[in-house]
């Protein structure tokens, strides 16, 4: 079955609900970061207590 045509608002063909540039830079903020900061504190708390360099910044 294909979903039925919606008609034009007010004589204009409005395009469907979509995600934006700037909604996929917050939705890469507001998962990644957290991500990222906790893997550096993991990183960092592995570092400080076994002695283990695990983190990107041990290879340069």
């Amino acid at each position: 079955m294909s979903s039925p045509k919606h008609p034009p608002i007010l004589g204009h063909d409005i395009p469907k609900a979509r995600l934006t540039l700037s909604g996929w830079a917050w939705a890469g903020l507001y998962l990644g970061l957290p991500v990222i900061l906790l893997g550096n504190l993991i990183d960092f708390i592995f570092q400080w207590t076994l002695g283990w360099c695990i983190g990107i910044w041990c290879i340069v």
